[in-house]
C-alpha cells in the first residue's frame, strides 16, 4: 500500500529544508507527537518543530504544562543567581520522578492562580521561543512558518 503524503507536512518539510539548506527527503517526520505537533528529524542529532502563529501559541501553552519543573528551578536560580542548570537534573533523577514533580507543582498552580493565568503570563512576557525551543532559545520565522530546534 502505498503512502499518501500530507500536504500540510510537506509544506513544512520543505520550508524547514530550505533553511536548513537540505534537500527534503533527509528530513523524517516524527512517528509521534511533541506539545501535539510532528517533528522533523535531521539526522540523529537535530530536531525542529515548524509551526504556524497558532500552532507555536497552542504548543507553547502545552510545553508549558509539561516543563513546570524546568521553569521552576530556572526561576529559582535566577533569582538567587545559582550557577546551576536545571538541565543537570536530568541525568540525576528517572524521568517518571520529573514527571511526577512536575504534576506536584501543576497541583500547586492549578490550587493557586490557575494554569491558565500562569500560561497566558509566561507567554505574554515574550517567552515562546524559550519554552520551545530547547536546543538555543532562538525562534526562527522562514516562509510563514515559526521554526524551533529541539536538540
Amino acid at each position: 500500500m502505498q503512502r499518501t503524503e500530507n500536504p500540510y507536512m510537506e509544506a513544512k518539510r520543505e520550508t524547514l529544508a530550505r533553511f536548513l539548506g537540505v534537500e527534503p527527503p533527509s528530513l523524517k517526520e516524527s512517528s509521534g507527537s511533541l506539545y501535539t505537533f510532528k517533528a522533523f528529524f535531521h539526522g540523529s542529532n537535530e530536531a525542529y518543530l515548524v509551526l504556524t502563529e497558532r500552532e507555536a501559541t497552542v504548543a507553547a501553552e502545552h510545553a508549558v504544562s509539561e516543563k513546570l519543573w524546568l521553569i521552576c528551578l530556572e526561576t529559582l536560580f535566577a533569582y538567587f543567581d545559582i550557577n546551576s542548570y536545571p538541565a543537570d537534573v536530568l541525568g540525576k533523577m528517572k524521568t517518571k520522578d520529573i514527571r511526577h514533580t512536575n504534576e506536584e507543582i501543576k497541583a500547586l498552580i492549578y490550587h493557586t492562580c490557575g494554569m491558565d493565568v500562569l500560561r497566558q503570563t509566561i507567554l505574554a512576557c515574550g517567552n515562546r521561543k524559550n519554552i520551545l525551543a530547547d536546543y538555543d532559545q532562538t525562534e526562527h520565522f522562514s516562509e510563514g512558518y515559526y521554526i524551533y530546534r529541539l536538540y
